[in-house]
């Protein structure tokens, strides 16, 4: 229970000032920000520090900012510490953020994509008079009913409340035209929830989203996407991002799909997270965690930076005390039971890549290269085939052991002659 999962915030966590310790303290945020501005052709110090609170609120600007920013954080924080990363999630616009800290686009590309989706965006909102409401303390399927019931009582009137944000088990967010929202209000109150109406331009994550999508899409197309050097977690599909153009596929249908937080917190769950580590301004997501998982610590690096060190310096001591991939692998090889007894197949296919196995141990494991760890996972591969250990049970082994060291990028298909399913 070693893996540390870093979460980036989306819209709604800015606010006048945000940033400012952490650009007054580092060179390398007031760079980003020098940069930023260059690319978006005004300032984005002025317009954190010291614009106007509505010009932040605006999508087309918190948006970028909020980008710029917790990748900021994410490079000071990579610099002070290298963290040991397992894997990477970000609410609606906090997974680009995810997407860029993992390496998956430049930081210009994340600039001017993240400047499309904000302006695309705002001039959808300004242009369908709809807005957003969250739902809280009542269980996500009850509220689904409760549209569905209010969906289908529309008289003749068609009625388009969407879900559009499963943020958590008791914590839902709708989408609608205004007038529907008012009504659905009230349908929702009279079977005792709580309703609070978001302070927000536009029914994002919704239907209503859908002329901001082929500018979006035209900006997505126009870049270079890399796999991320780290796992990142999609909130369309609730999983991991497996290549390219799953990323490209997913971010083009983001804007009018719902935001699946909560699929995405508990598929990470299961990993048995020891530390989750929110970057970004504000505690939105802290809340939502501490409220969601059980057994592994949660904090704000923004409001809360000398707690969030202290438990990631303790969980970077953990992680040096225990065996790397090649480590494991070894372990892996000498635990499994052998069922072929031909000498000669057992001296080539156990004997020496054991011997093999051995040699890349002597290499420090935090310096082991993906080549050199691919090498382990084949190595190991080849033990186990030659033991005669079902393919079925040599990938779901090799998957737990990539689990437990955090390098699940190097995907069981990496791995000659094991099938990926």
């Amino acid at each position: 229970m070693n893996d540390l999962v870093i979460v980036f915030p989306g819209q709604g966590s800015q606010f006048p000032g945000m940033g400012k310790t952490w650009f007054d303290a580092h060179q390398s945020v007031r760079d980003r920000f020098r940069q930023a501005s260059d690319i978006l052709g005004h300032s984005l110090e002025e317009l954190c520090f010291t614009a106007p609170p509505g010009e932040l609120t605006k999508t087309v600007n918190a948006q970028v900012a909020l980008l710029v920013l917790g990748h900021s954080m994410y490079e000071v924080l990579h610099a002070e510490r290298t963290p040991p990363v397992s894997a990477m999630a970000g609410h609606s616009l906090g997974e680009i953020t995810a997407l860029l800290a993992a390496g998956a686009l430049s930081f210009e590309d994340a600039v001017r994509l993240v400047k499309v989706r904000g302006e695309a965006m705002q001039l959808c909102a300004e242009e369908n008079g709809a807005g957003m409401v969250a739902v809280l303390g009542t269980p996500v399927a009850e509220v689904e009913k409760y549209v569905a019931e209010f969906n289908a009582a529309g008289e003749g009137v068609a009625r388009t409340v969407q879900v559009s944000n499963y943020n958590a088990e008791r914590q839902t967010v709708l989408s609608g035209a205004l007038d529907d929202l008012k009504d659905v209000t009230a349908h929702l109150e009279e079977r005792g929830c709580k309703v609070a109406r978001l302070n927000v331009g536009g029914a994002f994550h919704s239907t209503f989203m859908a002329n901001a999508v082929p500018a979006y899409v035209r900006a997505i197309e126009a870049i270079e996407f890399s796999q991320p050097s780290v796992p990142v977690y999609s909130t369309v599909t609730g999983r991991m991002y497996s290549g390219v153009q799953e990323i490209k596929d997913a971010l083009s249908v983001q804007l009018t799909s719902p935001v699946r937080w909560s699929t995405v917190v508990s598929a990470l769950a299961d990993r048995e997270v020891a530390l989750w580590l929110e970057v970004g301004p504000k505690q939105v997501l802290t809340k939502l965690l501490r409220d969601a998982v059980d057994g592994g610590a949660v904090h704000s690096l923004d409001t809360e930076p000398d707690e969030a060190y202290a438990a990631l310096d303790v969980l970077v001591e953990r992680k040096r005390r225990e065996p790397g991939l090649v480590g494991l692998c070894l372990g892996a090889a000498a635990a499994t039971r052998n069922r072929n007894f031909d000498e000669q197949q057992y001296e080539d296919g156990v004997v020496l890549p054991y011997r093999q196995l051995q040699e890349l141990g002597q290499v420090d494991k935090d310096a082991l290269s993906d080549v050199q760890k691919t090498a382990a996972l084949e190595l190991l591969h080849t033990i186990m085939t030659t033991k005669q250990v079902p393919e079925t049970e040599q990938r779901e082994r090799i998957a737990a052991l990539l689990a437990r060291t955090g390098d699940t990028h190097l995907h069981t298909a990496t791995v000659a002659g094991v099938p990926a399913g």
